[in-house]
């Protein structure tokens, strides 16, 4: 949500939201975003020690209050509420008190924080970003093909105090090597750690869904909120969502994008387990005792159905949809 705001027209909202002049939708949408990012409660609190510094400084100054709010409404890229023009100011004897008071502290906060340069936030500001299509060079040697509607920020410093940076879509990342500075791919809450491999990555937040496949090399998914990590080596797979929100792990995955699996010697078990996981379908046996079997093939790129009448022939079995993404061997 705040990609679509101006630097100038975010503080000024959270500068209400501080003071406690926010509405109900203002307030809303402060403790939205304050849920968006790890960095977004250190930036208000930031704001906070600014504000209560500017508050405790008497100011006078003539302002348009009207041309100001138009200002806002213009950076914020809506309309002004017609019921509510605008806040009112009330002259207050002493000029300490009241909304045209408030108002004035508030400028003042945005005048010495545009005046240093954003001085609180310059950590938080990417040091590049890049949008796919396209594939993106980095200064550290590694190499990221953004796929459509991928966006991927880089944090500052990167490469030389640090080597994070942050992914919503689809990526192929192919890490280069440096065992001093671990390759960090910030995910929402979850953070893939490698030192140099070559995996991709599906994440969609609006969906809380991820994905993580290892092509070569090692890497370490976290999610920092449920204090879990798993270790993924060259053909897992991870997967979680807002449906079942834990890790789900399957192997034998050659190339997730071109659904290529390869089986040598496997228990069926494990072969059904990766098949419901890339293709998401559900694989019932009605005869149990073809779990004894181990299964010898590949798959690249075929559907679910074709998948599931080749591993069939495979076993010497005969299969049947029982229902929407629903299979059962027999």
């Amino acid at each position: 949500m705040t990609s679509t705001f101006s630097d100038e027209a975010l503080y000024t909202l959270l500068c209400k939201y501080l003071l406690g002049e926010a509405d109900k939708e203002e307030h809303a949408w402060v403790e939205s975003w304050l849920q968006e990012d790890a960095g977004n409660p250190e930036l208000l609190a930031s704001l906070h020690k600014v504000l209560r510094t500017a508050t405790e400084q008497a100011v006078d100054v003539k302002v348009d209050t009207d041309r100001s709010w138009q200002q806002l409404y213009e950076k914020m890229d809506v309309a002004p509420k017609e019921t509510q023009p605008g806040p009112v100011m009330t002259a207050v004897p002493g000029g300490r008190k009241g909304g045209l008071y408030t108002w004035l502290k508030v400028a003042a906060v945005l005048l010495i924080v545009l005046g240093a340069g954003w001085w609180f936030i310059a950590g938080k500001k990417p040091a590049a970003i890049y949008a796919g299509p396209m594939m993106a060079h980095l200064e550290d040697g590694s190499s990221v093909q953004l796929e459509e509607a991928a966006r991927l920020e880089l944090a500052r410093g990167f490469n030389t105090s640090n080597r994070k940076v942050s992914l919503q879509g689809v990526a192929t990342f192919d890490v280069a090597g440096n065992a001093a500075q671990p390759f960090i791919v910030m995910l929402g809450r979850t953070e893939v750690k490698v030192l140099g491999t070559r995996f991709t990555v599906r994440y969609e937040p609006d969906k809380q869904a991820l994905s993580v496949h290892v092509a070569s090399g090692k890497v370490m998914v976290i999610d920092h909120e449920k204090a879990d990590s798993v270790v993924l080596t060259p053909g897992m797979l991870l997967q979680h969502d807002s449906v079942r929100p834990v890790f789900r792990i399957a192997a034998h995955v050659e190339d997730i994008q071109k659904k290529s699996l390869a089986f040598r010697d496997t228990p069926l078990e494990e072969v059904l387990h990766t098949i419901t996981e890339v293709y998401d379908v559900k694989v019932e046996l009605e005869d149990t005792s073809l779990l004894k079997l181990t299964v010898s093939t590949t798959f690249n790129g075929e559907s679910i159905d074709e998948v599931i009448s080749a591993l069939a022939m495979t076993l010497n079995a005969s299969w049947e949809k029982t229902g929407d993404r629903q299979y059962k061997l027999k």
